[in-house]
């Protein structure tokens, strides 16, 4: 059974803050945009307010363990 989903390509810059602020309503950040792209700013920041450890935080938002996976992370 094939599906739209299946089919779709993964977002080259996916947002990890509006993915944050779904699973945390109440995170707030004076700066959203400073950390918006990057998965590991948004983890420590979540880190600090929860008692999940920042790879589970990782795994939660959907971005890769290891910063070599995607492009996107390279600073």
């Amino acid at each position: 059974m094939n599906s739209l989903v299946d089919r779709r390509e993964p977002l080259p810059n996916p947002d990890y803050y509006a993915r944050a602020l779904a699973l945390w309503p109440r995170l707030g950040c004076p700066r959203p945009s400073r950390v918006r792209r990057d998965p590991r700013r948004v983890a420590t920041l979540i880190s600090r307010r929860t008692n999940l450890s920042y790879q589970t935080i990782l795994e939660l938002l959907g971005a890769p363990a290891d910063p070599t996976e995607s492009s996107a992370l390279d600073h």
